[in-house]
């Protein structure tokens, strides 16, 4: 797996942003990511809707990579660790957390993470609620606007669409990053992009197998 990195301060503090869509944050020896949506496929293929059956294990996979890249002592999800109910993709989860016995997996829910209380018992979970602060910087699954603080959240799946000549398109997942706020990317690959116009405070970093491309905002 390629990873390439883009250090950025947030909050004083010194993150990562890498192109396998996580960021890692030195201080903490702890790797941040949002939207894995376990079990979404399942999901579609309960409702006849046929997807590859590998797309979880995969997404797994590559976490794992990172973990091992990074070294991380602790893990942070910022919502939507799960797509809908417990099924056998999502009890992938538990065969992973046991390759990481002493790893710190720490979750804050997202809204498709309805029955994800009894996943984190199950599986030992670290679970925050609603958010989890650190270091003066709140984790929370859907963006807030809140100027007193410094956020990191998942929900929209943000992307961006790059023109290419002679007259097409390509559409990438992307960090949007401004002064008080970073929303992360989703980190699993069977997910839609949002790829609207940013708002005029954010800045963008386009994510590529090969590449990760600072884009400002204009």
């Amino acid at each position: 797996m390629n990873i390439q990195e883009q250090h950025i301060t947030f909050n004083k503090q010194t993150l990562i942003l890498n192109n396998q869509r996580t960021v890692f944050w030195p201080k903490q020896n702890t790797l941040i990511l949002s939207d894995l949506h376990l079990g979404k496929a399942a999901h579609f293929r309960k409702h006849g809707i046929p997807i590859p059956s590998d797309i979880a294990s995969r997404d797994l996979h590559r976490l794992a990579a990172l973990i091992d890249h990074y070294r991380a002592e602790n893990i942070l999800v910022v919502g939507d660790l799960i797509h809908a109910e417990i099924n056998q993709e999502v009890l992938l989860l538990a065969a992973f957390k046991q390759k990481y016995a002493d790893l710190n997996f720490h979750l804050v829910p997202g809204n498709h993470d309805r029955k994800v209380e009894k996943l984190a018992e199950q599986v030992d979970l670290i679970y925050h609620g609603g958010k989890f602060e650190l270091e003066q910087i709140s984790f929370v699954h859907e963006p807030t606007i809140d100027p007193s603080a410094f956020t990191i959240s998942g929900h929209i799946h943000p992307g961006v669409s790059i023109k290419l000549p002679p007259n097409k398109h390509l559409r990438l997942p992307c960090f949007w990053v401004s002064v008080q706020q970073i929303i992360l990317p989703a980190f699993s690959k069977f997910t839609g992009l949002d790829s609207r116009r940013m708002p005029q405070e954010y800045d963008c970093y386009a994510l590529h197998d090969e590449i990760i491309l600072p884009l400002k905002n204009s």
